[in-house]
């Protein structure tokens, strides 16, 4: 408004101008200056009110105790100053499966592979919270059931260090770490299975331009209970990983982590178990059974990467080393070895503070233009649960992948899988060798 007014008395000054030009002769300039003075006087005046209106409004606007701010997939709530905000997000992954069974019954269907709700926000500068629940109901799985997932409070008021209390993912491994939104392949390798999940601790992480070093003392699950009121089984893990050289499509990575697990009171059972790298279906092919009157066991796994461009290269593998009073000591490994390729340009970006690989974001979205990224992958896995008299099984697939990324958290996924060798022992599963084709829809937001 002021600026429309400025104008107007500016365009009425020069038509007062003009007409008094017009009729009085170009002699009297005395009297032109006085008209010039007083537009001048009339436009700072106003400027001067413009001034105080744009000052009262930023004024307004700073003391503002929220207001809405967007990552690109989700809104959320900050104070102006960032030292408080809030969010609520989450994630829906529906899977279909169809299997060609060789010597058991596998199923086809489909499955709520995750279906999660969270919220996190910032406290006070320097803390940082997160809840999450996942509605999904995978009883089977002994690493992602219905329950709560990430459930803890971070200070980083030393960044960047970082210290965590409550429930959370337990350093150990790459694969692990990452999360499912950015995963080549539909369900983690075989190797997963040495893997400890999520734990209620507390731990500690920092990183440098080149490196990251985390670890944490934990429990069990939340929803967990010790069988008769004994103690609770206890976790100690770390993880580090290093980075020689970190740029935009050129990077290359190493890593190595241990776990160390203590069964306690907790029924001093263990168990190791695999499906054939897809969930809809609930057999397990390799399965060493509950394990009694373990001691303890520690799990060492050794990690390696590389992003040239559009390829991708990755391999893990991991060993479990089991104490037992009353048995032989037993020995289980596995690992698996990765190729991708972005036929659309794009390449995986990597995070030197957590040394994991972040989220795939297309050069196009669809929706704005663009045909979103189209991914291909192949992927060769094994584990061997067969040591000291325990016949778990030993399981060898082969994987194929087609990815298209329609958006940065909208993601459509197709694998195929093939179970290569089954060797298990007076087992049902013994040389069973099926194969399956597996989709998935995946949302996050």
């Amino acid at each position: 408004m002021l600026r429309r007014a400025i104008t107007v008395a500016i365009c009425t000054g020069l038509a007062l101008d003009t007409a008094y030009a017009a009729d009085t002769p170009p002699v009297d300039l005395a009297a032109m200056q006085q008209r010039l003075d007083q537009l001048e006087s009339l436009v700072g005046k106003l400027q001067s009110e413009l001034d105080t209106e744009r000052t009262a409004r930023q004024r307004v606007e700073a003391n503002t105790w929220v207001r809405p701010v967007t990552d690109g997939k989700s809104l959320k709530m900050q104070s102006p100053s960032g030292d408080f905000s809030f969010q609520m997000g989450g994630r829906i992954e529906a899977d279909f499966a169809h299997y060609n069974q060789d010597r058991q019954k596998l199923g086809d269907g489909t499955d709520m592979r995750r279906a999660r709700l969270y919220a996190q926000g910032t406290l006070y500068r320097d803390w940082d919270w997160k809840f999450e629940y996942e509605f999904a109901d995978n009883s089977t799985s002994s690493t992602n059931s219905k329950g709560i997932t990430d459930a803890y409070l971070r200070y980083k008021g030393f960044a960047p260090l970082l210290i965590t209390a409550g429930n959370f993912k337990q350093p150990f491994g790459l694969e692990q770490m990452m999360s499912a939104h950015n995963l080549t392949f539909t369900e983690r390798a075989l190797s997963q299975t040495f893997v400890p999940g999520r734990g209620i601790g507390i731990g500690v992480q920092g990183s440098g331009a080149h490196w990251s070093l985390a670890g944490a003392a934990a429990g069990e699950r939340p929803e967990g209970d010790v069988a008769a009121e004994g103690d609770e089984g206890w976790n100690l893990s770390a993880r580090g990983t290093f980075a020689p050289f970190v740029d935009p499509g050129r990077v290359l990575h190493f890593g190595a982590s241990a776990w160390r697990h203590e069964p306690q009171d907790s029924g001093n059972a263990l168990r190791w178990r695999s499906k054939p790298e897809s969930n809809v279906t609930g057999v397990f092919l390799v399965d060493t059974g509950q394990l009694t009157g373990v001691d303890d066991f520690l799990a060492s796994a050794a990690e390696a990467a590389g992003v040239w461009g559009p390829l991708s290269l990755q391999a893990e593998y991991m060993r479990a080393n089991l104490t037992r009073a009353k048995a032989r000591d037993a020995s289980f490994d596995g690992w698996y070895a990765q190729a991708s390729w972005f036929l659309t340009g794009e390449t995986r970006p990597y995070k030197v503070a957590d040394g994991i690989f972040d989220r795939v974001t297309p050069k196009a979205s669809v929706g704005l233009g663009g045909w979103g990224a189209w991914e291909v992958a192949a992927r060769l896995s094994d584990v061997d649960l067969t040591d000291a008299g325990i016949v778990g099984g030993q399981q060898r697939d082969l994987t194929l992948a087609l990815n298209w990324y329609l958006a940065p958290n909208l993601r459509l996924m197709l694998d195929y899988v093939r179970v290569l060798e089954l060797d298990r022992p007076g087992n049902l599963a013994d040389d069973d060798e099926p194969s399956s084709l597996t989709g998935r829809l995946h949302v996050d937001f």
